[in-house]
C-alpha cells in the first residue's frame, strides 16, 4: 500500500475516534448535567388559604345563645396544601369542642369535594370557652356545607410555593402559665382563676378557687380562712408560641398557622359574661392576616394543664393578650428560618387506648358509685386531718358524675368503646418540607409531649383538640396527684405513653 495513503486512513481513523470521544464525552456530561438538574428540581407545592364565618351553625344548634353577646364572628379557617401527589387539608375552627363522632361526615364531605382521602382532612377546635355547651353545640350538617365551601376556597386560592418559614418565640410566663399548682399536704390544685384574676410575677392569685373547692370538701370555716394566694407557679409551662407561613413567588403569603398553648377563657362564657366569641385566638389571627395578607389558622398546642396568664376577664384583656402574642411574632419576623418545601409527608396512626379500670360500664353503674362515693364523703369526718380524704372523695365523685355524662351520651367515648374498655385515637403526622406538625386528640397535657420538639430533622410543632376529643389525657405523675383534670381523664396512663411513642416514631430520622 502506499504509504501515503496509509497515513492518510490511519489519520482519518484517529480523527473519527476523536470525534466519537468527544461525542461520548460531550454525551456524558449533558447527561451528567440533565441528572443534576434533575435532582436539583423540587416537585411543585401549591398551597391555599380561606376563612368562613360559621356563627350561624352555632346559633341553629343553640338557639337561646341569640340572646348573648357576639363579642365576634366565630369562623372556620381551612389551608389546603398539595406537592407532588399528596394533599392534604387543615380546618381550624372556633369552637371549644367537636367530638369525634361527628368526624366521618365532615371528613367524607370534604374529602369528595377535593378529591382526596378523608384521612388527609384534618379537623382543630380552638377550645374557646365563649363556645361551649355541655350538648353539640353547633349544627353538624349547617357546619359541614360551610367547611366544604371554605376548603374549595382554599384549594381554589391555591399559588405555588417553594419555601417554608417558620419562627419560634420563647414567652416566658407572659402570656400563659401551667395552673397546676400544690396546696401544701392537699396535693394538686387547678387554678382556674375563675375569680380575682390577679398575677404576681411568677405566683398566681387563686385563693378564692382554693376556698370554694374547700367548702365542697367540707373544711370547716376556720381552714377556709386560712387560705390566702396567691399560689406559686411551680410547674414548668409551655411557652412556646410557633408561627408557620407559605411565601409565594411574588413576596405574598399563601397562607399560614400559628399555634400557642393557653386555654382561651379570657372571655369565658362561664367567667365573665354569656357571650360568643373566638377568644384570645381572634385578635391574634385578625392581627396576623392584616400583616401577612393572608388566612391563619389558629392550633392549640398541649393545653390540658396551661390557661391565659389574664389578670382580668372581658374583651380589653383578651385582647391584651391576642395582640401581645401577634406583635411578639411580628417584631421577630426577620428571625424567621426558611426551608425547602420539597415534600408533603402525611402520616396516621390509629392507637389503640385503654380506658381507666374506674370507668364505669353504664350510665346506671355511673349514677350508683357516684352516690356511693357521695355517701363515704358525708361519712368522713370533718377537719384538718380528714381535708386530704375528703378531697380526694370529692373528686372521684365528680370523675363519676362526669362518667354519667358521657355515658348518657356527651359523647367522649362510644358504647361500643365502653363495651370494649378502649377506644381507637387517631395520631396524625404532617410534614411541609422539614416542618412538622404532630396532631393530637383530646386534652393533651404539655408533659406528655416536651422533649419531641427536639427530635425531628426540623422544627416540630404539638398540637391537640385534633381529629375529635377524647377528654383530658393525663399522665401518670399527673393523674395520682389528682385534680380538677382527672376528673374528666378516661383513659390510663398507658395509653398517654403509647400516643408519645407513636409520635416520636413518626418524626424521627431513620438510622
Amino acid at each position: 500500500m502506499n504509504p501515503n495513503r496509509r497515513c492518510k486512513r490511519v489519520r482519518v481513523i484517529a480523527i473519527a475516534g476523536l470525534l466519537r470521544l468527544g461525542a461520548c464525552l460531550a454525551c456524558l456530561t449533558w447527561a451528567q448535567a440533565v441528572g443534576a438538574a434533575e435532582q436539583s428540581e423540587q416537585p411543585v407545592a401549591l398551597v391555599g388559604s380561606h376563612s368562613a364565618v360559621i356563627t350561624e351553625a352555632i346559633l341553629q344548634a343553640q338557639p337561646s345563645w341569640r340572646g348573648r353577646v357576639l363579642v365576634d364572628d366565630v369562623r372556620v379557617t381551612a389551608l389546603y396544601a398539595q406537592c407532588a401527589d399528596q394533599a392534604v387539608c387543615l380546618l381550624a375552627y372556633d369552637i371549644c369542642e367537636i367530638m369525634r363522632r361527628e368526624l366521618p361526615p365532615l371528613k367524607n364531605a370534604v374529602a369528595s369535594a377535593l378529591g382526596i382521602r378523608p384521612e388527609c382532612v384534618h379537623v382543630f377546635c380552638s377550645h374557646t370557652h365563649s363556645s361551649s355547651s355541655d350538648d353539640t353545640e353547633h349544627d353538624a350538617e349547617m357546619l359541614t356545607a360551610i367547611s366544604v365551601t371554605a376548603e374549595r376556597g382554599a384549594r381554589d386560592h391555591a399559588a405555588r410555593v417553594e419555601t417554608v418559614k417558620f419562627l419560634r418565640v420563647d414567652t416566658g410566663k407572659r402570656f400563659n402559665i401551667n395552673r397546676r399548682t400544690t396546696h401544701g399536704e392537699l396535693g394538686t390544685w387547678c387554678l382556674m382563676q375563675s375569680r380575682g384574676c390577679v398575677d404576681h410575677g411568677d405566683r398566681v392569685d387563686g385563693a378564692q378557687w382554693v376556698r370554694d373547692k374547700l367548702r365542697a370538701y367540707g373544711a370547716t370555716p376556720q381552714e377556709v380562712a386560712t387560705v390566702d394566694g396567691p399560689f406559686a407557679a411551680t410547674r414548668e409551662n409551655d411557652p412556646y408560641l410557633d408561627l408557620i407561613l407559605f411565601p409565594t413567588a411574588d413576596g405574598k403569603y399563601a397562607g399560614g398557622v400559628v399555634r400557642f398553648t393557653a386555654h382561651p377563657v379570657v372571655c369565658s362564657a362561664g367567667y365573665w359574661k354569656p357571650n360568643l366569641g373566638r377568644d384570645y385566638p381572634g385578635p391574634l389571627c385578625d392581627r396576623l392576616s392584616a400583616e401577612f395578607g393572608c388566612p391563619i389558622l389558629f392550633l392549640q398546642g398541649p393545653c390540658g394543664d396551661h390557661r391565659s396568664r389574664h389578670r382580668d376577664v372581658g374583651i380589653a384583656e383578651r385582647d391584651r393578650i391576642g395582640a401581645g402574642l401577634a406583635n411578639t411574632l411580628i417584631a421577630r419576623i426577620e428571625q424567621m428560618s426558611t426551608f425547602p418545601f420539597d415534600r408533603l409527608s402525611h402520616q396516621w396512626r390509629t392507637i389503640q387506648c385503654p380506658l381507666r379500670e374506674a370507668v364505669p360500664v353504664s350510665r346506671e353503674q355511673a349514677a350508683r358509685a357516684a352516690r356511693e362515693t357521695a355517701r363515704r364523703l358525708e361519712q368522713t369526718p370533718r377537719g384538718t386531718q380528714w381535708l386530704r380524704r375528703r378531697k380526694e372523695l370529692a373528686e372521684l365523685s365528680r370523675f363519676y358524675r362526669n362518667a354519667e355524662r358521657v355515658l348518657a351520651g356527651s359523647s367522649y367515648l362510644t358504647r361500643e368503646e365502653v363495651t370494649a374498655r378502649r377506644a381507637d385515637l387517631v395520631l396524625s403526622h404532617i410534614a411541609f418540607g422539614r416542618v412538622h406538625l404532630l396532631n393530637f386528640p383530646g386534652e393533651l397535657f404539655s408533659t406528655v409531649t416536651r422533649g419531641l420538639e427536639d427530635a425531628a430533622d426540623g422544627p416540630a410543632v404539638v398540637v391537640s383538640f385534633a381529629d375529635g376529643i377524647a377528654g383530658y389525657l393525663v399522665p401518670q405523675d399527673d393523674l395520682v396527684q389528682g385534680g380538677y383534670e382527672s376528673t374528666w381523664a378516661l383513659f390510663t396512663p398507658e395509653s398517654i405513653s403509647r400516643l408519645r411513642t407513636a409520635a416520636l416514631e413518626f418524626i424521627q430520622p431513620p438510622n
